[in-house]
Protein backbone atom coordinates (compact mmCIF):
# COMPACT_ATOMS: atom_id res chain seq x y z
CA UNK A 1 0.00 0.00 0.00
CA UNK A 2 2.74 2.52 0.94
CA UNK A 3 4.57 1.50 -2.42
CA UNK A 4 0.92 2.76 -4.08
CA UNK A 5 0.77 6.11 -2.02
CA UNK A 6 4.14 6.68 -3.16
CA UNK A 7 3.95 5.89 -7.07
CA UNK A 8 0.85 7.88 -6.85
CA UNK A 9 2.39 11.19 -5.23
CA UNK A 10 5.03 11.07 -7.97
CA UNK A 11 2.73 10.94 -10.51
CA UNK A 12 0.87 13.84 -9.06
CA UNK A 13 4.18 15.65 -8.47
CA UNK A 14 4.36 17.09 -12.02
CA UNK A 15 0.95 17.11 -13.46
CA UNK A 16 1.22 18.71 -16.69
CA UNK A 17 3.74 15.53 -17.36
CA UNK A 18 1.64 12.89 -15.76
CA UNK A 19 -1.11 14.45 -18.07
CA UNK A 20 0.95 14.46 -21.46
CA UNK A 21 2.37 10.83 -20.79
CA UNK A 22 -0.89 10.13 -19.85
CA UNK A 23 -2.76 11.30 -23.26
CA UNK A 24 0.19 9.91 -25.07
CA UNK A 25 -0.76 6.58 -23.69
CA UNK A 26 -4.57 7.22 -24.22
CA UNK A 27 -3.97 8.03 -28.11
CA UNK A 28 -1.96 5.09 -28.11
CA UNK A 29 -4.87 2.68 -26.86
CA UNK A 30 -7.35 3.95 -29.08
CA UNK A 31 -5.73 4.37 -32.51
CA UNK A 32 -5.28 0.62 -32.27
CA UNK A 33 -8.28 -0.56 -30.41
CA UNK A 34 -9.98 0.96 -33.45
CA UNK A 35 -8.15 0.16 -36.31
CA UNK A 36 -7.50 -3.01 -34.80
CA UNK A 37 -12.14 -3.20 -34.86
CA UNK A 38 -11.92 -1.57 -37.85
CA UNK A 39 -9.70 -4.17 -39.93
CA UNK A 40 -11.30 -7.01 -37.94
CA UNK A 41 -14.70 -6.00 -38.87
CA UNK A 42 -13.78 -5.53 -42.24
CA UNK A 43 -12.56 -9.53 -42.74
CA UNK A 44 -14.94 -10.97 -41.01
CA UNK A 45 -17.63 -9.10 -43.28
CA UNK A 46 -14.96 -10.49 -46.38
CA UNK A 47 -14.80 -13.90 -45.11
CA UNK A 48 -18.26 -14.23 -43.87
CA UNK A 49 -19.55 -13.81 -47.77
CA UNK A 50 -16.94 -15.41 -48.83
CA UNK A 51 -16.92 -18.77 -47.57
CA UNK A 52 -20.73 -18.27 -47.45
CA UNK A 53 -21.10 -17.74 -51.12
CA UNK A 54 -18.14 -19.43 -52.78
CA UNK A 55 -16.26 -21.91 -50.36
CA UNK A 56 -18.88 -22.81 -48.19
CA UNK A 57 -16.99 -23.59 -44.39
CA UNK A 58 -16.41 -27.03 -45.28
CA UNK A 59 -16.19 -29.35 -49.03
CA UNK A 60 -16.55 -32.55 -49.59
CA UNK A 61 -14.26 -33.43 -52.90
CA UNK A 62 -12.74 -36.48 -54.43
CA UNK A 63 -8.70 -36.57 -53.77
CA UNK A 64 -6.80 -34.21 -55.81
CA UNK A 65 -10.06 -32.44 -56.97
CA UNK A 66 -9.32 -29.08 -55.22
CA UNK A 67 -5.37 -29.01 -56.84
CA UNK A 68 -6.18 -30.15 -60.20
CA UNK A 69 -10.08 -30.19 -60.79
CA UNK A 70 -11.75 -33.19 -63.27
CA UNK A 71 -14.57 -34.17 -65.01
CA UNK A 72 -14.12 -37.81 -64.00
CA UNK A 73 -13.13 -36.85 -59.96
CA UNK A 74 -16.86 -37.14 -58.19
CA UNK A 75 -17.99 -38.07 -55.06
CA UNK A 76 -21.22 -39.36 -53.97
CA UNK A 77 -24.59 -37.03 -54.27
CA UNK A 78 -27.36 -38.39 -53.81
CA UNK A 79 -30.20 -37.17 -51.99
CA UNK A 80 -30.53 -39.38 -49.11
CA UNK A 81 -26.95 -38.78 -48.49
CA UNK A 82 -27.30 -34.78 -48.52
CA UNK A 83 -29.96 -35.04 -45.87
CA UNK A 84 -27.90 -37.73 -43.53
CA UNK A 85 -25.02 -34.77 -43.64
CA UNK A 86 -27.86 -32.10 -43.41
CA UNK A 87 -28.19 -33.54 -39.69
CA UNK A 88 -25.76 -33.33 -38.58
CA UNK A 89 -24.06 -31.37 -35.68
CA UNK A 90 -23.02 -27.62 -36.51
CA UNK A 91 -24.38 -27.95 -40.19
CA UNK A 92 -26.62 -25.64 -40.84
CA UNK A 93 -26.92 -26.42 -44.95
CA UNK A 94 -25.55 -28.41 -47.45
CA UNK A 95 -25.25 -28.00 -50.91
CA UNK A 96 -23.78 -30.32 -54.03
CA UNK A 97 -22.39 -28.95 -57.09
CA UNK A 98 -21.12 -30.18 -60.61
CA UNK A 99 -18.19 -27.85 -62.69
CA UNK A 100 -17.15 -28.63 -65.83
CA UNK A 101 -16.79 -26.08 -69.39
CA UNK A 102 -19.08 -26.48 -72.46
CA UNK A 103 -19.29 -24.62 -76.10
CA UNK A 104 -22.70 -22.20 -75.57
CA UNK A 105 -24.66 -21.51 -78.43
CA UNK A 106 -26.99 -18.92 -79.21
CA UNK A 107 -28.82 -18.42 -82.20
CA UNK A 108 -25.19 -17.25 -84.54
CA UNK A 109 -22.73 -17.31 -82.16
CA UNK A 110 -20.27 -19.30 -79.43
CA UNK A 111 -18.74 -18.82 -76.67
CA UNK A 112 -17.20 -20.73 -74.13
CA UNK A 113 -18.37 -21.21 -70.79
CA UNK A 114 -18.15 -22.68 -67.09
CA UNK A 115 -21.09 -24.81 -66.54
CA UNK A 116 -22.19 -25.37 -63.19
CA UNK A 117 -24.86 -27.97 -61.67
CA UNK A 118 -26.55 -26.62 -58.60
CA UNK A 119 -29.61 -27.88 -56.63
CA UNK A 120 -32.02 -24.85 -56.53
CA UNK A 121 -33.14 -25.00 -53.07
CA UNK A 122 -30.29 -25.93 -51.20
CA UNK A 123 -27.68 -23.55 -52.97
CA UNK A 124 -30.39 -20.90 -52.28
CA UNK A 125 -30.33 -21.97 -48.48
CA UNK A 126 -26.24 -21.71 -48.39
CA UNK A 127 -24.86 -18.96 -50.95
CA UNK A 128 -25.61 -15.82 -52.39
CA UNK A 129 -26.77 -16.11 -56.16
CA UNK A 130 -30.09 -15.52 -55.55
CA UNK A 131 -29.27 -12.01 -54.76
CA UNK A 132 -27.16 -11.77 -57.59
CA UNK A 133 -29.93 -12.19 -60.31
CA UNK A 134 -30.50 -8.71 -62.28
CA UNK A 135 -32.88 -10.06 -64.97
CA UNK A 136 -35.30 -12.75 -64.86
CA UNK A 137 -36.16 -15.61 -62.35
CA UNK A 138 -34.22 -18.17 -60.12
CA UNK A 139 -33.63 -21.71 -61.67
CA UNK A 140 -36.13 -24.37 -60.99
CA UNK A 141 -35.44 -28.14 -60.83
CA UNK A 142 -38.63 -29.02 -63.19
CA UNK A 143 -38.72 -29.07 -66.60
CA UNK A 144 -40.70 -26.06 -67.97
CA UNK A 145 -44.12 -26.84 -70.28
CA UNK A 146 -41.85 -27.91 -73.86
CA UNK A 147 -39.78 -29.86 -71.60
CA UNK A 148 -36.67 -27.94 -71.49
CA UNK A 149 -34.61 -27.39 -68.18
CA UNK A 150 -34.19 -23.99 -67.57
CA UNK A 151 -30.58 -22.20 -67.01
CA UNK A 152 -29.36 -18.59 -65.23
CA UNK A 153 -26.25 -17.36 -67.55
CA UNK A 154 -23.36 -14.90 -66.29
CA UNK A 155 -23.89 -11.26 -68.00
CA UNK A 156 -20.95 -12.14 -70.47
CA UNK A 157 -22.65 -14.87 -71.94
CA UNK A 158 -25.87 -12.89 -72.35
CA UNK A 159 -24.23 -10.24 -73.91
CA UNK A 160 -21.59 -12.47 -76.23
CA UNK A 161 -24.22 -14.63 -77.78
CA UNK A 162 -27.28 -11.88 -77.63
CA UNK A 163 -29.54 -13.75 -75.15
CA UNK A 164 -32.35 -12.55 -72.92
CA UNK A 165 -35.09 -14.10 -70.55
CA UNK A 166 -37.06 -16.81 -72.30
CA UNK A 167 -34.54 -17.71 -75.23
CA UNK A 168 -32.80 -21.10 -76.06
CA UNK A 169 -29.41 -21.80 -75.62
CA UNK A 170 -26.84 -24.98 -76.21
CA UNK A 171 -24.48 -27.01 -74.72
CA UNK A 172 -21.84 -28.89 -76.30
CA UNK A 173 -19.23 -30.64 -74.37
CA UNK A 174 -17.59 -33.55 -73.41
CA UNK A 175 -19.51 -36.80 -71.47
CA UNK A 176 -18.03 -38.69 -68.62
CA UNK A 177 -18.78 -41.71 -70.25
CA UNK A 178 -16.63 -39.82 -73.62
CA UNK A 179 -20.19 -39.15 -75.40
CA UNK A 180 -20.57 -36.50 -76.55
CA UNK A 181 -22.61 -34.70 -74.51
CA UNK A 182 -25.08 -31.87 -75.43
CA UNK A 183 -28.27 -30.36 -75.01
CA UNK A 184 -30.92 -27.68 -75.20
CA UNK A 185 -32.29 -25.49 -72.45
CA UNK A 186 -34.56 -22.03 -71.74
CA UNK A 187 -32.54 -19.04 -70.21
CA UNK A 188 -34.93 -17.61 -66.72
CA UNK A 189 -32.34 -15.70 -65.68
CA UNK A 190 -29.26 -13.36 -65.73
CA UNK A 191 -26.76 -13.02 -62.60
CA UNK A 192 -24.45 -10.69 -61.74
CA UNK A 193 -22.81 -7.77 -64.40
CA UNK A 194 -19.57 -8.17 -66.68
CA UNK A 195 -17.39 -7.55 -63.67
CA UNK A 196 -18.82 -10.28 -61.43
CA UNK A 197 -17.37 -13.77 -61.22
CA UNK A 198 -20.23 -14.86 -62.15
CA UNK A 199 -19.80 -13.41 -66.34
CA UNK A 200 -18.84 -16.18 -67.76
CA UNK A 201 -21.08 -19.08 -66.27
CA UNK A 202 -23.87 -20.97 -66.91
CA UNK A 203 -26.18 -22.27 -63.87
CA UNK A 204 -28.65 -25.61 -64.67
CA UNK A 205 -30.25 -27.71 -62.22
CA UNK A 206 -27.84 -30.01 -60.58
CA UNK A 207 -29.96 -32.77 -62.26
CA UNK A 208 -29.63 -31.35 -65.97
CA UNK A 209 -25.85 -30.72 -65.27
CA UNK A 210 -25.60 -34.45 -64.64
CA UNK A 211 -27.48 -35.66 -67.39
CA UNK A 212 -25.43 -33.63 -69.66
CA UNK A 213 -22.18 -34.87 -68.33
CA UNK A 214 -23.18 -38.40 -67.82
CA UNK A 215 -23.04 -38.33 -64.08
CA UNK A 216 -25.92 -40.09 -62.18
CA UNK A 217 -25.79 -38.63 -58.26
CA UNK A 218 -22.38 -37.76 -58.68
CA UNK A 219 -21.24 -33.95 -57.98
CA UNK A 220 -17.44 -32.28 -57.42
CA UNK A 221 -18.08 -30.51 -54.66
CA UNK A 222 -20.32 -30.97 -51.62
CA UNK A 223 -20.41 -27.55 -49.43
CA UNK A 224 -21.43 -27.13 -45.70
CA UNK A 225 -22.25 -24.28 -43.97
CA UNK A 226 -21.50 -24.42 -40.51
CA UNK A 227 -22.60 -21.75 -37.72
CA UNK A 228 -19.37 -19.54 -38.10
CA UNK A 229 -16.62 -19.50 -40.55
CA UNK A 230 -13.79 -19.73 -37.23
CA UNK A 231 -15.36 -23.03 -36.43
CA UNK A 232 -14.31 -24.83 -40.25
CA UNK A 233 -11.57 -26.79 -39.02
CA UNK A 234 -13.45 -28.20 -35.66
CA UNK A 235 -16.47 -29.00 -38.06
CA UNK A 236 -13.92 -30.45 -40.54
CA UNK A 237 -12.60 -32.91 -38.11
CA UNK A 238 -16.48 -33.85 -36.98
CA UNK A 239 -17.35 -34.38 -40.36
CA UNK A 240 -14.11 -36.10 -41.92
CA UNK A 241 -14.91 -38.79 -38.57
CA UNK A 242 -18.87 -39.15 -39.51
CA UNK A 243 -18.07 -40.04 -43.29
CA UNK A 244 -15.92 -42.48 -42.39
CA UNK A 245 -18.95 -44.88 -42.40
CA UNK A 246 -20.80 -43.51 -45.29
CA UNK A 247 -20.69 -43.23 -49.00
CA UNK A 248 -17.69 -40.86 -49.22
CA UNK A 249 -15.17 -43.06 -47.62
CA UNK A 250 -15.77 -45.79 -50.48
CA UNK A 251 -15.39 -42.94 -53.07
CA UNK A 252 -11.70 -41.76 -50.94
CA UNK A 253 -13.34 -38.14 -50.12
CA UNK A 254 -11.22 -35.64 -48.62
CA UNK A 255 -13.01 -33.60 -46.48
CA UNK A 256 -11.27 -29.63 -45.78
CA UNK A 257 -12.14 -26.50 -44.13
CA UNK A 258 -12.33 -23.54 -46.54
CA UNK A 259 -8.70 -22.08 -45.52
CA UNK A 260 -7.50 -25.61 -47.64
CA UNK A 261 -9.95 -25.05 -50.27
CA UNK A 262 -8.91 -21.36 -50.86
CA UNK A 263 -5.53 -21.45 -49.81
CA UNK A 264 -4.28 -18.86 -51.99
CA UNK A 265 -6.84 -16.48 -50.70
CA UNK A 266 -6.52 -17.26 -47.18
CA UNK A 267 -2.68 -16.95 -47.06
CA UNK A 268 -3.60 -13.07 -49.08
CA UNK A 269 -5.58 -12.39 -45.98
CA UNK A 270 -3.30 -13.73 -43.13
CA UNK A 271 -0.12 -11.58 -44.67
CA UNK A 272 -2.43 -8.51 -44.98
CA UNK A 273 -3.60 -9.32 -41.17
CA UNK A 274 -0.15 -9.20 -39.61
CA UNK A 275 0.90 -6.42 -42.12
CA UNK A 276 -2.07 -4.78 -40.46
CA UNK A 277 -0.93 -5.99 -36.55
CA UNK A 278 3.00 -4.39 -37.09
CA UNK A 279 1.48 -1.56 -38.19
CA UNK A 280 -0.12 -1.60 -34.74
CA UNK A 281 3.27 -2.31 -33.18
CA UNK A 282 4.99 -0.17 -34.84
CA UNK A 283 2.07 3.10 -33.49
CA UNK A 284 2.19 1.72 -29.67
CA UNK A 285 6.46 1.61 -30.31
CA UNK A 286 6.29 5.65 -31.08
CA UNK A 287 3.98 5.44 -28.10
CA UNK A 288 7.02 4.31 -25.86
CA UNK A 289 9.70 6.28 -27.50
CA UNK A 290 7.80 9.18 -25.27
CA UNK A 291 6.76 7.20 -22.43
CA UNK A 292 10.48 6.54 -22.41
CA UNK A 293 11.98 10.03 -22.56
CA UNK A 294 9.38 11.12 -19.82
CA UNK A 295 10.24 8.32 -17.24
CA UNK A 296 13.80 8.91 -17.85
CA UNK A 297 13.38 12.81 -17.19
CA UNK A 298 11.41 12.14 -14.28
CA UNK A 299 14.04 9.35 -12.74
CA UNK A 300 17.17 12.24 -13.37
CA UNK A 301 14.99 14.98 -11.97
CA UNK A 302 14.44 12.74 -8.71
CA UNK A 303 18.16 11.72 -8.62
CA UNK A 304 19.00 13.15 -5.33
CA UNK A 305 16.41 12.10 -3.49
CA UNK A 306 16.59 8.55 -4.53
CA UNK A 307 19.68 8.90 -3.22
CA UNK A 308 18.27 9.93 0.41
CA UNK A 309 15.63 6.88 0.14
CA UNK A 310 18.90 4.51 -0.69
CA UNK A 311 20.56 6.43 2.58
CA UNK A 312 18.03 5.51 4.84
CA UNK A 313 18.01 2.08 3.69
CA UNK A 314 15.63 1.41 1.04
CA UNK A 315 16.58 -1.37 -1.00
CA UNK A 316 17.31 -0.96 -4.55
CA UNK A 317 14.84 -3.64 -5.58
CA UNK A 318 11.97 -1.19 -3.82
CA UNK A 319 13.04 1.66 -5.58
CA UNK A 320 12.84 -0.40 -9.00
CA UNK A 321 9.74 -1.47 -8.16
CA UNK A 322 8.62 2.05 -7.31
CA UNK A 323 9.45 3.42 -11.08
CA UNK A 324 7.72 0.06 -12.62
CA UNK A 325 4.69 1.02 -10.48
CA UNK A 326 4.41 4.20 -11.75
CA UNK A 327 4.50 3.32 -15.46
CA UNK A 328 2.13 0.48 -14.75
CA UNK A 329 -0.38 3.18 -12.79
CA UNK A 330 -0.13 5.55 -16.06
CA UNK A 331 -0.82 2.49 -18.41
CA UNK A 332 -3.86 1.29 -16.29
CA UNK A 333 -5.55 4.99 -15.98
CA UNK A 334 -4.78 4.89 -20.25
CA UNK A 335 -6.13 1.34 -20.91
CA UNK A 336 -9.49 2.49 -18.67
CA UNK A 337 -10.05 5.95 -20.14
CA UNK A 338 -9.28 4.50 -23.76
CA UNK A 339 -11.65 1.38 -23.10
CA UNK A 340 -14.69 4.04 -21.98
CA UNK A 341 -14.06 6.18 -25.03
CA UNK A 342 -13.27 3.37 -27.62
CA UNK A 343 -16.53 1.19 -26.49
CA UNK A 344 -19.20 3.74 -27.78
CA UNK A 345 -17.14 4.79 -30.59
CA UNK A 346 -16.95 0.94 -31.64
CA UNK A 347 -20.58 0.73 -30.63
CA UNK A 348 -21.24 2.85 -33.87
CA UNK A 349 -18.45 1.77 -36.41
CA UNK A 350 -19.81 -1.72 -35.68
CA UNK A 351 -23.64 -0.84 -36.07
CA UNK A 352 -23.55 2.21 -38.37
CA UNK A 353 -19.77 2.20 -39.68
CA UNK A 354 -18.60 5.24 -42.51
CA UNK A 355 -18.87 4.89 -45.94
CA UNK A 356 -15.95 4.08 -48.39
CA UNK A 357 -14.64 6.30 -51.01
CA UNK A 358 -15.54 3.23 -54.14
CA UNK A 359 -17.52 0.40 -53.31
CA UNK A 360 -15.94 -3.00 -53.70
CA UNK A 361 -17.05 -6.33 -54.89
CA UNK A 362 -16.45 -9.37 -53.15
CA UNK A 363 -18.09 -12.59 -54.31
CA UNK A 364 -20.82 -10.60 -56.62
CA UNK A 365 -21.88 -8.41 -53.67
CA UNK A 366 -20.37 -4.80 -52.51
CA UNK A 367 -19.40 -3.50 -49.68
CA UNK A 368 -19.99 0.46 -49.21
CA UNK A 369 -19.32 1.04 -45.74
CA UNK A 370 -15.96 0.26 -42.92
CA UNK A 371 -17.42 -1.40 -40.31
CA UNK A 372 -16.09 -2.45 -36.94
CA UNK A 373 -16.02 -5.74 -34.68
CA UNK A 374 -17.19 -5.43 -31.58
CA UNK A 375 -15.02 -8.68 -29.10
CA UNK A 376 -13.12 -8.87 -26.03
CA UNK A 377 -10.14 -9.04 -28.16
CA UNK A 378 -10.33 -5.79 -30.14
CA UNK A 379 -10.33 -3.91 -26.63
CA UNK A 380 -8.02 -6.12 -24.64
CA UNK A 381 -5.04 -6.56 -27.67
CA UNK A 382 -4.12 -2.68 -27.10
CA UNK A 383 -4.52 -2.80 -23.17
CA UNK A 384 -2.15 -5.90 -23.33
CA UNK A 385 0.20 -3.68 -25.64
CA UNK A 386 0.66 -1.12 -23.71
CA UNK A 387 1.08 -2.42 -20.25
CA UNK A 388 3.74 -4.56 -21.81
CA UNK A 389 5.55 -2.16 -23.54
CA UNK A 390 5.05 0.13 -20.48
CA UNK A 391 7.10 -2.84 -18.43
CA UNK A 392 9.60 -2.78 -21.21
CA UNK A 393 10.04 1.21 -20.93
CA UNK A 394 10.33 1.00 -17.09
CA UNK A 395 13.17 -1.32 -17.47
CA UNK A 396 15.77 1.54 -18.18
CA UNK A 397 14.80 3.95 -16.14
CA UNK A 398 14.25 1.67 -13.38
CA UNK A 399 17.91 0.27 -13.87
CA UNK A 400 19.08 2.86 -13.68
CA UNK A 401 17.81 4.24 -9.91
CA UNK A 402 18.95 0.86 -8.49
CA UNK A 403 22.09 1.65 -9.33
CA UNK A 404 22.82 4.46 -7.90
CA UNK A 405 25.07 4.88 -4.60
CA UNK A 406 23.84 7.67 -1.95
CA UNK A 407 27.03 9.81 -2.70
CA UNK A 408 27.04 10.41 -6.11
CA UNK A 409 23.01 10.94 -5.95
CA UNK A 410 23.13 13.41 -3.47
CA UNK A 411 26.12 15.52 -5.72
CA UNK A 412 23.92 15.06 -8.56
CA UNK A 413 22.62 18.72 -9.87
Amino acid sequence: MLMLKLAFRNLLRNRRRTTLTLLSMLGGYLLVALLNSVEEGSYDQVLNFYTRDVTGHVQITAPGFIERPNLHRTVPADESLLNQLSDQNGVEAVTARLESSALAYGEDKSFPVAVTGIHPEREAQLSLLVDKLTAGNYLTSDLDESGFYSAMIGHAVARQLSLGVGDELVLISQGADGSLANDLYRVVGIVGDADSMEARQVFLPLTAAQELFVLPEQAHRVLILGTDYRRATALSNQLALWAEDTPFAEAEAEVDPWQVVAKDFYDTMEADKEGSVFASYVLIFLVCVGVLNTVLMSVMERTREFGVLKAIGTSPSRLFMLILLETQMLALIACALGFLIALPANYWLTHVGFEMGEAIEVSGILFSHYRGQMSVAVFAFPAVVIFVAAFIVALLPGLRAARLTPIDAMRAH
